[in-house]
């Protein structure tokens, strides 16, 4: 699994790379779209990459002065709204949660989990009409 991880990245990044076409695809080819977040001193960037339904990514959530949190995220895009699971490495320990985006124009906002089950997994609303999302959205960056 970890091998497949570590394979899947260049191949994420290299599809986020900038480019005239980046960000834009004709019928039938995957996207990248990268975004980031600056909260007071944190930030957190994502990048994805869309392919019809299917969307594979990297995200970083960089807290000041903490452990930050890195790894992948996968999952499926209907009605702008990703849902996907991000697996990933904090303190030296991996672990997946299950993650839930909206799209919309430039901007993307992160879903409030709506409840914590008996493992301490975040729960989202199942009916994307129950979501609540953070105010605060990732802007649309160039990628990197």
């Amino acid at each position: 699994m970890r091998t497949a991880v570590l394979l899947s990245i260049p191949v994420i990044l290299f599809a986020c790379q900038s480019s005239p076409s980046a960000g834009h695809s004709a019928e039938g080819e995957a996207s990248a779209h990268c975004y980031r977040k600056v909260t007071g001193k944190d930030t957190f960037e994502l990048q994805l990459v869309v392919d019809d339904t299917d969307v594979k990514g990297v995200l970083e959530y960089n807290f000041f002065e903490k452990d930050k949190n890195k790894g992948t995220v996968s999952g499926t895009l209907s009605h702008n709204i990703f849902r996907g699971t991000y697996h990933f490495t904090s303190e030296g320990v991996t672990s997946d949660r299950p993650v839930v985006f909206k799209m919309m124009g430039d901007q993307l906002y992160e879903a409030l989990n709506n409840d914590i089950d008996s493992n301490g997994v975040v729960v989202f609303a199942k009916d994307d009409a129950h979501l609540t999302f953070d105010p605060s959205p990732y802007t649309k960056t160039d990628c990197r």
